[in-house]
């Protein structure tokens, strides 16, 4: 049958897809973080850059303050606080900055871009993270920075050590201007002015020998906003690849189990196929167009059509087996959901088969038809069991009428062909008489042969077994009728492929059985022809064929060559037939015949070996 074509499914394994959208989700996670850090990283560079410039700025603008002070003669304890804090003021405008302050080591707020702030102390935490700079630092190259939450406010505080005056400044300070004055007065001034440049360099030196600390703490807004969509993004993004790995997990799962449904399904087919195409029955399908949808293979030894031109889709079945399209027509599928008949079909290799064909309708769930299914069932051997079944009970009722019958007529027989004889001796020379007399002894010895013959067929034959070559006893028979066949015009053709095996047989009744189907096969071509003679060797038989191309037999007469006392010859007994068969399968052989009307007739011969 026409098996059906599977679909070609993925053959990647669904846990090479998982693991490779895992490693992609590994691979996305890893780059989603590494974004996130050095988006942090830059924001914290820019943002302690920014500090540190706001530091330097700071520093630079209050020494330069410091300087423009001194030189003008400003008294340096009140100028540098009030300097600074303007400075600090200024700084604070930039955008960005939540305030600047310069921090003493005690913790004390000096001066703060917030005046409120002034004076303060800054908290414990502030006041550690000061003291963790470098002690020995004296610029703003050294710096520290930290990210505080003080009072639910995030900031960015950076924070250096104010820079010292070095002495290159102090000797900018220069001589301060003085007025024209006498030399008394110059002499005096000279004198004040050189105490007061002592007095300011040891101011200087006292202050840098203090530890001020210029602290900028600066708004994280933009820095936490750009963070947080940071985070949205990988959280979308993390979501998203949850929902495709979910989508992915689901779509491998559902394919495993359609893998796994298509296997089963495959598995089922399979075994459908197997069993469809081991039934002993022929199965034969249609759509509810009539086309053939299912051949089975048993249907091709019924038919002898191929699968191929069954299912070409223009009816070649049909028209080749005009005994299969009842089975189809209108009034078969209309009238009768189920529907039996038995016909002969006659193969396209001239064999016949009995065959019963079984037909039903297949029906839908919705009582819709939708096809028709065909079953064939050989009943060849059954049919051939039956006749045999019937000629044994025939041939047993004739044996026991043969037996009574001879019985009967053999005593008669004796007495009559006692008395044929007396009248033979009294007749002499070739008269009237005498040949009337010697035509009742022949009668009477014919009848008691045909008699003879009749006991020999009922009563059971005691075979001689010995070891037979057959191809001799063949030779043999075939050598005995050579001058019949010439006589008649036939010639005899032997074909005897292989060397035969030695059997167990009785050699004179298989002699008897061969002469007898030779002799039919000659006296069946009047005008001459060709008989043959063939050897097979099977698996535990061999196979004797005699084939002739005489006259035939009709297919009414087929059913009746084994019957005693059938014949289509005018001077034939009908025992010979009837007598080889009964040898044939007291060997545990079978005979069997077929012929065609004008064509001819082959004879086949199954004897175990």
């Amino acid at each position: 049958m026409r098996i059906i074509k599977k679909q070609f499914l993925a053959s990647v394994s669904p846990w090479v897809l998982a693991a490779a959208c895992g490693l992609l989700g590994l691979i996305i996670g890893v780059f989603a973080m590494n974004n996130y850090q050095r988006d942090k990283a830059l924001m914290t560079d820019i943002l302690l850059e920014k500090g540190v410039t706001l530091i330097r700025f700071v520093a630079s603008s209050a020494r330069s303050s410091i300087f423009s002070g001194l030189r003008s003669g400003q008294d340096l304890s009140t100028l540098w606080p009030e300097n600074v804090q303007r400075v600090l003021e200024h700084a604070s405008g930039h955008p960005g900055v939540k305030f600047l302050a310069l921090v003493d080591s005690d913790g004390k707020i000096l001066a703060n871009s917030v005046p409120e702030e002034r004076n303060q102390i800054v908290s414990e935490q502030t006041r550690n993270f000061l003291s963790a700079l470098d002690a020995d630092s004296s610029d703003t190259r050294t710096f520290n920075f930290r990210i505080t939450s003080e009072e639910k406010e995030t900031g960015f505080q950076v924070a250096a050590y104010f820079p010292k005056i070095g002495k290159r400044f102090m000797n900018q300070l220069g001589p301060i201007p003085m007025p024209r004055l006498n030399m008394d007065d110059m002499a005096n001034r000279m004198m004040r002015h050189h105490g007061l440049n002592s007095s300011r360099r040891q101011e200087l030196e006292t202050l840098n020998k203090k530890k001020y600390v210029i602290l900028v703490q600066l708004d994280m807004k933009q820095f936490n906003e750009r963070l947080r969509r940071q985070k949205l993004e990988i959280i979308i993004l993390s979501i998203v690849l949850l929902l495709v790995g979910l989508g992915g997990w689901l779509s491998i799962m559902t394919l495993e189990g359609l893998k796994g449904s298509q296997s089963r399904l495959r598995r089922v087919e399979a075994f459908r196929d197997i069993l469809i195409s081991s039934l002993p029955v022929g199965l034969i399908a249609t759509d509810n167009k009539g086309q053939i949808i299912l051949y089975n293979r048993f249907s091709q030894e019924l038919t002898g059509i191929s699968e191929e031109t069954a299912l070409d889709g223009d009816s070649a079945i049909f028209e080749k087996m005009p005994e299969l399209q009842s089975a189809f027509d209108g009034s078969w599928k209309q009238n009768e959901p189920f529907a039996q008949k038995e016909v002969q079909l006659i193969t396209s290799q001239g064999g016949s088969h009995t065959v019963q064909l079984n037909r039903m309708a297949i029906i839908d769930r919705e009582d819709k038809f939708v096809g028709s299914l065909l079953m064939m069932q050989d009943l060849s051997q059954v049919k051939k069991l039956e006749e045999d079944l019937r000629r044994s009970e025939r041939l047993a009722a004739l044996g026991k009428m043969a037996a009574g019958v001879a019985h009967e007529l053999r005593n008669p027989l004796s007495s009559i062909k006692g008395l044929a004889l007396v009248l033979q001796s009294k007749f002499s020379g070739k008269n009237q008489e005498r040949e009337t007399a010697d035509i009742l002894v022949q009668e009477v010895e014919r009848l008691n042969r045909s008699i003879s013959e009749l006991l020999d067929y009922a009563r059971p034959q005691q075979l001689q077994k010995d070891e037979v070559d057959l191809q001799k006893l063949l030779h043999k028979a075939v050598s005995l009728l050579c001058i019949d066949a010439e006589a008649a015009g036939v010639e005899m053709v032997t074909d005897f492929p292989e060397q035969l095996p030695v059997i167990l047989a009785d050699e004179d009744k298989l002699k008897q059985v061969f002469l007898n189907l030779f002799l039919n096969g000659i006296q069946s071509m009047e005008n001459g022809g060709t008989l043959t003679v063939s050897t097979a060797k099977t698996d535990n038989t061999i196979k004797v064929v005699v084939t002739d191309t005489g006259c035939g037999i009709d297919t009414k007469n087929l059913g009746r060559v084994f019957d005693p006392y059938f014949t289509t010859k005018p001077e034939g007994t009908g025992l010979g037939m009837a007598m080889s068969a009964k040898i044939v399968e007291e060997h545990g052989g079978t005979i069997t015949l077929q012929s065609t009307k004008e064509k001819g007739t082959s004879v086949t011969v199954e004897i175990p070996c």
